[in-house]
């Protein structure tokens, strides 16, 4: 029998789901499934993640969203685009306008799946009632059940033994059916078959055939930069570098000596090459322009952070204030073409450095120039790390007082600080629960430790186990604080914008290396107040 799990819920549905792309993806090859459905609630911030796991295992991914009553499936990448503008449209509250949803789907991109009783904005041949094959899933495996209620407790603001006494007492609440049943969990090929008839199964088989192959990634899609006299932005950048190299290394005597000068010529030929073959002349053009419109408002910039000050042309056309030459860095530290594989070009990575307060006036800038449906700021995702997983796990099970949770949760370090020893630890393992386990061992003894066999022992084992469990988990959505997208297109048209939820502007829906598949480019502004101190310092001196 035929058959693919469809309606899968992620831990993009915030505290509402718990499988990860990855995990779906990898349990469908092990079952044998040709394909697999995302169905996230009013998000399709995952959809990117879920498409490229799916793809890394040979799995047909079907794209879908849930509105309320019904989940709409796109059936080609038209249809997908009509769920980015669906998704895009959605008012403060997650509220849609019914007339755009109808003008949407009369297109013919979507199918539609709705509860019996529930409203369905598709009628005829792309409509399907849900029916006992097309099952929810919240969690990839059976086993997962108590780390998904972990999610839901924390969602609703309750603890564990606090939902196991309504329970007790037979009271409705929110979430009922997740905590009286283990069966919210992507089956095997086996149980499939004792649960579902072949007349059942038609329904699946006929969506998953309706829904095409398509492709959703591409290379960066760069604005084109308006250059001064309208020549192509590969002779701009050039004109550019010729002035840096006369007034930073002729006028300063560092090219004199003809050994350094071939040292500079070759330094800045191997540059070119590799941009040139990743046409990244634009980007390079983009991020010149920011530091000068900083720098022409009499404002500070950063000098040049990280890596990027391994570039020679960066420094010559004014981006960085370091000469990587006399320094001796590396460009490949910076970038290149190695990143480039699968036809796909990994953009550079240039932290711009501005004042705090100055920001937002740097991105109206951006907005002005590239048109304000074309910039915007982008969505992150507020993790559940080592020591709030802990924490959290703790505090829902009623595991002790808080004043013994902080206790123990104050021994599992910042991943930031340990960043190198986890990357040593075997992937399976990496985790800075574990970590913590085993560098702490004598504070956390009473609590659980890591026996001979490498498994967890103690009376607060399971705790610990779920813990581990939940890293990485989503639990909350904010506002990148550094990341800006500007695009060649309307954002809204081709990337999901979500509501900040605090009456701003929409953000771009989607994690920085999820826009970077689609083709969106991001730039770093980082605002950092210490430049601004600088600046008033500066103003309080020349009073002076």
């Amino acid at each position: 029998m035929e058959w693919a799990p469809l309606c899968n819920y992620t831990h993009y549905s915030l505290l509402k789901g718990y499988s990860k792309p990855q995990q779906l993806a990898e349990k469908c090859k092990a079952n044998g499934y040709k394909a697999c459905g995302i169905a996230d609630y009013k998000s399709i911030s995952g959809a990117v993640s879920f498409f490229m796991a799916c793809k890394s295992n040979g799995i047909k991914p079907i794209i879908g969203c849930t509105f309320d009553t019904f989940t709409l499936f796109a059936k080609n990448k038209d249809g997908w685009l009509d769920l980015i503008k669906l998704v895009s449209s959605l008012d403060e509250e997650g509220n849609y306008n019914k007339k755009f949803l109808l003008e949407i789907t009369s297109k013919g991109n979507l199918i539609s799946v709705a509860d019996k009783a529930g409203y369905s904005p598709i009628k005829g041949d792309d409509f399907y009632k849900r029916t006992p094959a097309l099952m929810e899933t919240y969690y990839t495996n059976k086993d997962d059940a108590p780390l998904h209620r972990i999610l839901l407790c924390s969602k609703m603001k309750t603890t564990v033994p606090k939902v196991n006494k309504l329970l007790s007492k037979h009271e409705d609440f929110d979430n009922r059916e997740f905590f009286e049943q283990n069966t919210f969990y992507l089956p095997d090929s086996t149980e499939v078959c004792e649960i579902l008839t072949e007349d059942l199964d038609m329904n699946v088989k006929e969506i998953v055939d309706k829904c095409e192959e398509y492709d959703i990634l591409s290379s960066p899609m760069l604005p084109e930069f308006p250059t001064p006299t309208g020549e192509s932005e590969e002779d701009y950048l050039k004109q550019l570098c010729r002035e840096g190299w006369r007034d930073l290394l002729i006028k300063t005597g560092k090219v004199d000596d003809e050994g350094m000068k071939q040292k500079y010529l070759d330094r800045f030929k191997t540059e070119f090459d590799v941009i040139n073959d990743a046409h990244l002349f634009g980007y390079f053009l983009i991020v010149r322009d920011i530091i000068n419109f900083v720098n022409d408002s009499g404002w500070l910039s950063g000098p040049g952070r990280g890596s990027a000050a391994g570039c020679l042309i960066s420094y010559l056309i004014g981006i960085t204030k370091i000469d990587p030459i006399e320094y001796d860095l590396l460009f490949e530290r910076f970038y290149n073409a190695g990143r480039n594989t699968g036809g796909h070009v990994s953009l550079p990575d240039i932290d711009i450095d501005v004042p705090g307060k100055k920001r937002d006036e740097i991105i109206d800038y951006l907005k002005s120039k590239y048109g304000k449906d074309n910039v915007s700021q982008m969505l992150t995702f507020g993790r559940l790390q080592g020591r709030s997983a802990l924490k959290e796990v703790l505090r829902i099970n009623e595991a002790c007082s808080f004043g013994e949770m902080n206790v123990i949760s104050k021994c599992i370090p910042n991943e930031a600080d340990v960043s190198d020893q986890l990357q040593a630890m075997d992937e399976e393992d990496r985790s800075i629960i574990r970590f913590a386990l085993i560098n702490n061992s004598e504070e956390l003894r009473d609590y659980c430790f890591v026996n001979d066999a490498g498994y967890l022992e103690g009376d607060y084992a399971d705790y610990f186990e779920q813990a581990i469990s939940l890293e990485g988990t989503f639990k909350t959505q904010g506002k990148h604080a550094a990341g800006v997208v500007i695009s060649s297109d309307r954002l809204h048209e081709v990337c999901p914008m979500v509501d900040q939820r605090s009456g701003g502007e929409k953000i771009a829906g989607l994690e920085m290396a999820d826009l970077e598949a689609l083709g969106h480019v991001k730039f770093d502004v980082l605002g950092i107040n210490l430049l601004d101190k600088i600046m008033k310092i500066e103003e309080v001196l020349d009073g002076n």
